[in-house]
């Protein structure tokens, strides 16, 4: 039953695979352009860093399909709600685990291939790199090419998906319970999560440790995410 709802869902993944495909070659035909008109023998790498964050976006979204509606949909079939639930949450994991494995796999490809091409295209003649204000010289160069990393950092890659999924599910779950309502609340949430931190970032001085506030919203979200599937196991769903 599961791999038969996958390959219904094939449309998704060729959903997800065309918008990073497209953010990934979007971003390296403009620095190609801007390094064949502008060149100041300088570059970006920024897939490591940006396929995550649209990946992110690519997991609420679906996850909060799967669970506002495709939920609904396996209960009517006669699944039971426990099977349901598992199916949803499994076809959401899926989507995640694509999302970031093509997201790596894209930005394994910048890394190994890029740098030649900007190369080709500038006519510098080697490849020195800088990170957080790092910069390898080693036998660098006078012509060499200055790229600067942005890579989304390891810990970031499981979060993300696990914090997107979960976040997913609950608004599916609001949707579910209070139907048009339910964008109300999501609409507040979208607020808070644009606006808290510029607030919070007015007051960074008075605020405590950050690390006890990032555990304090991830066990908020955990909470949360308690709530969503205690809620599903017990919904009524409409003939």
């Amino acid at each position: 039953m599961y791999f038969k709802l996958l390959r219904s869902s094939w449309d998704d993944f060729a959903v997800c695979a065309g918008v990073l495909a497209g953010f990934f070659l979007v971003a390296h035909i403009v620095t190609a352009v801007v390094l064949s008109f502008f060149s100041d023998s300088t570059s970006l790498m920024i897939s490591g860093m940006i396929l995550p964050i649209v990946s992110a976006f690519l997991i609420l979204i679906y996850s909060l399909s799967y669970s506002g509606f495709q939920f609904s949909h396996l209960v009517r079939l006669g699944c039971t709600r426990r099977r349901s639930l598992a199916l949803t949450l499994g076809a959401a994991a899926a989507v995640a685990l694509f999302c970031m494995l093509l997201s790596a796999l894209l930005a394994w490809l910048e890394l190994s291939l890029a740098p030649s091409l900007w190369q080709a295209i500038t006519g510098c003649n080697g490849v020195y790199y800088g990170r957080d204000g790092w910069v390898a010289l080693d036998n660098v160069s006078p012509n060499a090419l200055f790229v600067e990393l942005f890579v989304m950092p390891l810990w970031g890659w499981f979060v993300i998906p696990l914090a997107t999924m979960a976040a997913g599910v609950l608004c599916g779950t609001i949707l579910h319970r209070f139907g048009k309502k339910g964008m109300w609340a999501l609409w507040a949430l979208w607020m808070s999560v644009c606006f808290v931190p510029q607030i919070l970032d007015s007051y960074l001085d008075r605020l405590p440790d950050l690390t006890l506030l990032g555990i304090g919203s991830g066990a908020a979200l955990v909470l949360a995410f308690g709530w969503a599937v205690w809620y599903l196991l017990r919904a009524p769903v409409p003939e």
